[in-house]
């Protein structure tokens, strides 16, 4: 059984590769591996790429980074991922609530959301990673999802009340297509929860939110308020629009006063 906040080194410190690649997947690089967690108390059997890093001695994806600066992110389970997946699986948001992960990778959280009654679309600008995410939703027991290649700077017109993210605020030019698609797919009352493990970029990010009519609250693992952004932990910048009352997150604000951005959102702890 996994320890309930596994270290940066446990999740990274994968398996041996399977023997043979999976019939519902291609052959990658390094092969792929599978884990088991347990979240919203359920088992959740992912597979995953068993060494990330070697992607990165790919052709395919250096061609790929000559083109358009791609970089396989989508193959690593991300520490906050982990948090942010313990996080929904805390929230009241009601049974059957839509909601859309953003940059799903191997779609841990997305599973977790799953796991705990809501209806998720899996994305990810990688098309193998969402392939990936369906693989993992199935091989789960799930059927009633969604998964889609989404291009942040070509986005879809969809909304949705709750979008989660984890480990999207590495690169100062992800941000600003990040902040206009969340200002045009979060529904009034919405939050767009982004997990984030403390990386420098998160001030840039945060300081643009209101270029886009947007505000946050910053938490802490535990769901706690924290006043400022922090270097090297996690922390999960939960984003709405302006001026609309702080309340249970997915939910409608109530008719009152602006919240500051460090009210809390009274997340279920």
């Amino acid at each position: 059984m996994q320890p309930a906040t596994p270290s940066t080194t446990e999740l990274r410190d994968l398996p041996q590769p399977l023997p043979q690649t999976p019939a519902e997947l291609p052959d990658i690089p390094g092969g792929w591996t599978e884990r088991t967690w347990t979240l919203a108390g359920r088992s959740l059997r992912l597979f995953l790429p068993a060494v990330p890093d070697a992607f990165l001695d790919d052709p395919q994806v250096a061609e790929a980074h000559a083109r358009d600066e791609y970089m396989p992110y989508w193959a690593f389970l991300w520490p906050a991922s982990w948090h942010l997946a313990q996080a929904v699986c805390r929230q009241p948001w009601p049974p059957g609530t839509p909601l859309v992960e953003l940059g799903a990778g191997v779609g841990l959280v997305g599973l977790a959301a799953l796991a705990t009654g809501y209806r998720v679309t899996f994305t990810d600008y990688d098309p193998l990673a969402v392939h990936l995410c369906r693989v993992n939703a199935v091989r789960n027991g799930f059927d009633d999802f969604q998964a889609e290649v989404v291009d942040w700077r070509r986005p879809p017109d969809w909304r949705f009340p709750v979008i989660l993210g984890c480990e999207l605020l590495y690169e100062d030019r992800n941000h600003e297509p990040l902040l206009e698609l969340t200002r045009r797919w979060l529904t009034p009352g919405g939050w767009a929860w982004f997990a984030d493990g403390g990386r420098t970029k998160a001030e840039r990010f945060f300081r643009l939110l209101p270029r886009y009519g947007l505000e946050a609250t910053i938490l802490d693992e535990t769901g706690a308020v924290l006043s400022n952004l922090r270097v090297g932990r996690y922390q999960c910048l939960v984003v709405r629009h302006q001026s609309e009352r702080a309340g249970p997150a997915g939910q409608p604000p109530e008719a009152s006063p602006r919240s500051t951005r460090a009210e809390p959102i009274e997340p279920n702890r």
